[in-house]
């Protein structure tokens, strides 16, 4: 059995507890990261909530991540763990991926498709967004910085974090205090 992380999932170490036997960097076809799930209390509020990432389709491209491998005959405790972890809005679908090193794999992928989707037109008004939210967690600005150094560290380039975070970095406005 394979799971794929885009985002969290890639680095907290979530996979050890689950008896992962192979990490592996991978990529599914046909998918890309967006900010379009809005955090309203993690990393925002209702009234300001943070855009945080997703997978979304789009044909021409896909969607670096990490594919990890476990027993088959842990599918299910693994499977009832993303759930509760991800929450019931995600959809644990199964797609194909393929490995670094060419291997094609099908793994399951959790994709948001609640009612907190953010349907912002532009990069600028995500970015507006990230500088207005706070949640329980944390800054949105704190969120995105965190994301962008840990697919840095992962070497993973991806245009939807680093277009946000360089119009956030560029904003020359401070994020606002609570």
């Amino acid at each position: 059995m394979w799971v794929f992380g885009y985002g969290s999932l890639m680095w907290d170490g979530w996979e050890s507890t689950w008896g992962c036997v192979r990490r592996v960097q991978a990529k599914v076809p046909g998918y890309c990261r967006m900010f379009n799930k809005a955090s309203i209390r993690n990393w925002g509020t209702k009234t300001c909530p943070c855009p945080t990432l997703n997978l979304v389709k789009s044909d021409s491209t896909h969607c670096r991540g990490v594919a990890f491998e476990f027993p088959d005959d842990r599918k299910q405790e693994i499977l009832s763990y993303l759930t509760e972890r991800e929450g019931r809005d995600f959809v644990l679908r199964k797609l194909p991926a393929q490995l670094d090193g060419g291997d094609e794999i099908e793994a399951i992928v959790p994709i948001y498709e609640g009612k907190n989707l953010i349907r912002a037109d532009s990069v600028d008004k995500i970015a507006k967004m990230v500088l207005q939210a706070n949640g329980k967690n944390g800054s949105c600005v704190s969120y995105v910085k965190g994301i962008l150094d840990k697919l840095c560290s992962l070497e993973i380039d991806d245009s939807a974090v680093t277009e946000l975070w360089k119009t956030v970095a560029q904003s020359g406005r401070k994020p606002r205090a609570f």
